[in-house]
């Protein structure tokens, strides 16, 4: 027997039985050697509430397991996972298990967030809603342990089927409510998944000569501004409650964080004060993390790695471990194409298309579908606002008309405006309001609903996205900003996967930030197409550039 068995019958019995009558569904879950060091321990199969088997794949995967294999890449067998771009990320790299169907899958941690549960991972969700089954989560077995090998073998083992068996469960409990309630959605998400984990694979070149000049520049930058740092009397740059500490003794009012441990030195709060420290500290942060988390680390590889993934509260697209979005604008050129170009094709204001169709703003409306302004609605709404359009005015009606789709408040346009006075913030959104009376209406209604049902408007393809308990101000933005995002992360996965079908997806398609798609080549996009996946049309512009811009 080459798995462990956990359950009633014969293992070798119900084994045999297994491959020769594939069950319509199982679970799968995958331990490796940690979160980043992802080689494969084992996994375990689930194929009922009480019945699961675990096969340890290291050093090396048993022989035998190419007869189970046949259930893995069987596309009539639906395999669940709670995180399934991780498991099935991981999963072909095992041997014989290279052919692993993707078509036919399903995900209870995407699935809990459809039904507005704020908290999804799998010990919380099996202790909240499943009584029958023990769920330990991986840190609490890794306390005082470096990694998943100092865990001892039968232990291990008996965790990751209890995952399995738990993911099954959830998936049983689930299932009915999200076919009856977002079949259509749900499914878009698990069919750009895959996808996603081949981008996520497939990798970036990267110009090491472009790499090594960011790389001498932002390390001058970090030295400056250390230097600075510590010429005013801070020890360690790095340290938020030493640079707190010495600001205020400087006279500066900082509030206290969440914790009420030590005083605030986030960015929002720092780019108000007028002390030459806190511009200092701000300059330091911004280059030290850059150079230290992308390009320092980035010596010497070939290629760019980030991970993509679904974020679930909203549904939009996002990555992590280097998340490629947060690679700054003037330090993309570091990113090169395999075919000599990329074509880029981005969906241009994109959210204030969406807050135009869901307010049905008049204005808005003329701007965008009248060429009203030459269709320039920042330029009209600084004429509006403001009596004359000029870059500075013009630049300060962008910044609002892009923080009110984030739920704006006088606090966030003072940040975002970096204009200290939040009276003259406050009339500059009233302003707004008065300039755009339908999308007013709008917000504000939706500000009550949400209040009142504890749930967004539905999106653009009409799913709800549940509010997080948090005050009524955080409530009220986020009324405003989940469907609107939401139907941002509906319609980039739409165009992902219809450029997928025309033979446009990965290796082709290399990037995705925010509301762009990225393809390495000099690619026909199909504009027409991608511009009505919405239901009306925004606008998609198409650009080809010899490095990522």
């Amino acid at each position: 027997m080459f798995a462990r068995y956990y359950g009633n019958g014969d293992p070798t019995e119900r084994m045999q039985y297994f491959i020769a009558n594939p069950p319509p569904v199982i679970s799968v879950d995958v331990e490796t050697v940690s979160i980043a060091e992802r080689i494969p321990l084992g996994f375990a199969i689930a194929f009922s509430a009480d019945e699961a088997v675990y096969i340890s794949v290291y050093p090396t995967a048993p022989e035998e397991l190419a007869k189970l294999a046949t259930l893995l890449c069987n596309s009539q067998v639906r395999k669940v996972a709670h995180n399934a771009i991780f498991d099935l990320g991981i999963l072909p790299t095992i041997p014989h298990l290279a052919q692993l169907d993707r078509s036919n899958i399903w995900d209870t941690n995407v699935a809990a967030r459809y039904l507005g549960r704020e908290f999804t991972d799998l010990p919380y969700l099996a202790e909240l809603e499943l009584t029958d089954i023990k769920v330990t989560a991986a840190r609490d077995m890794l306390k005082g342990k470096k990694s998943m090998l100092e865990i001892d073998a039968e232990l291990l083992a008996d965790k990751c089927q209890r995952d399995a068996r738990a993911c099954l469960m959830l998936y049983q409990r689930y299932l009915p409510p999200i076919e009856a309630q977002h079949k259509d959605n749900f499914a878009v998400d698990m069919k750009v998944m895959p996808i996603l984990i081949d981008m996520s694979q497939r990798g970036l070149l990267i110009d090491q000569t472009a790499r090594a000049a960011l790389q001498q520049r932002y390390s001058r930058e970090v030295d400056f501004y250390k230097q600075q740092v510590l010429g005013f009397g801070v020890e360690n740059p790095a340290s938020s409650q030493q640079v707190g500490y010495m600001l205020a003794k400087r006279g500066n009012f900082l509030p206290l964080t969440k914790s009420k441990k030590q005083l605030s030195t986030r960015v929002g709060e720092l780019e108000f004060l007028d002390d030459p420290m806190a511009a200092a500290v701000l300059g330091y942060r911004h280059y030290s993390k850059f150079k230290n988390t992308y390009l320092d680390p980035l010596e010497g590889e070939d290629r760019f790695f980030t991970e993509y993934y679904l974020d679930t509260s909203v549904g939009r697209l996002n990555s992590r471990d280097r998340n490629i979005q947060n690679i700054p604008l003037d330090a993309r050129y570091m990113i090169l194409p395999d075919n000599g170009l990329f074509t880029s094709a981005d969906y241009s204001q994109e959210h204030l298309y969406i807050l135009m169709h869901f307010s049905q703003d008049r204005a808005m409306k003329q701007v965008y579908e009248e060429g009203l302004f030459s269709g320039d609605i920042h330029s009209y709404t600084a004429e509006q606002m403001f009596g004359s359009v000029t870059p500075d005015r013009r630049k300060l009606a962008k910044t609002i008309n892009y923080a009110i789709c984030y739920g704006a408040t006088p606090k966030t346009i003072s940040e975002q405006s970096k204009i200290r006075d939040r009276t003259v913030c406050s009339r500059l959104l009233d302003n707004w309001f008065r300039t755009f009376k339908g999308a007013a209406d709008w917000i504000q209604t939706v500000q009550r609903e949400g209040l009142r049902s504890g749930w967004a408007e539905p999106t653009l393809f009409g799913r709800r996205i549940k509010l997080p308990e948090e005050s009524e101000d955080g409530q009220r933005r986020k009324a405003v900003n989940f469907p609107i995002l939401g139907s941002d992360g509906e319609v980039i996965k739409r165009a992902i996967i219809r450029c997928s079908e025309l033979q446009l997806g990965p290796p082709v398609l290399a990037i995705t930030v925010h509301d762009s798609l990225h393809f390495d080549g000099d690619i026909e996009v199909p504009v027409e197409e991608l511009e009505m996946i919405p239901g009306f049309k925004i606008p998609v512009q198409v650009t080809k550039t010899l490095h990522w811009e």
